[in-house]
């Protein structure tokens, strides 16, 4: 996913910023505790479309933000 569309994009239902979750399937919202699919490249933003994180498993959680000492 492009970076600079990632910047932009916000939860539908939070207004906050997505993560894109390791393997770049899902856009985490992590104050929801929600994600939206991206299915060919095009991310679903709709509520109806939005899964909980719990149905995802961990291997689609968002990855650590990377250590800044390092």
């Amino acid at each position: 996913m492009d970076s600079k569309l990632l910047e932009i994009l916000a939860c539908p239902r939070s207004k906050q910023p997505l993560k894109l979750g390791k393997g770049g399937h899902y856009l985490i919202c992590e104050s929801e505790q929600i994600a939206y699919p991206i299915i060919d490249g095009i991310p679903y933003l709709l509520e109806s479309s939005a899964i909980p994180l719990q149905k995802i498993g961990i291997a689609d959680m968002p990855a650590p933000d990377p250590d800044p000492s390092a």
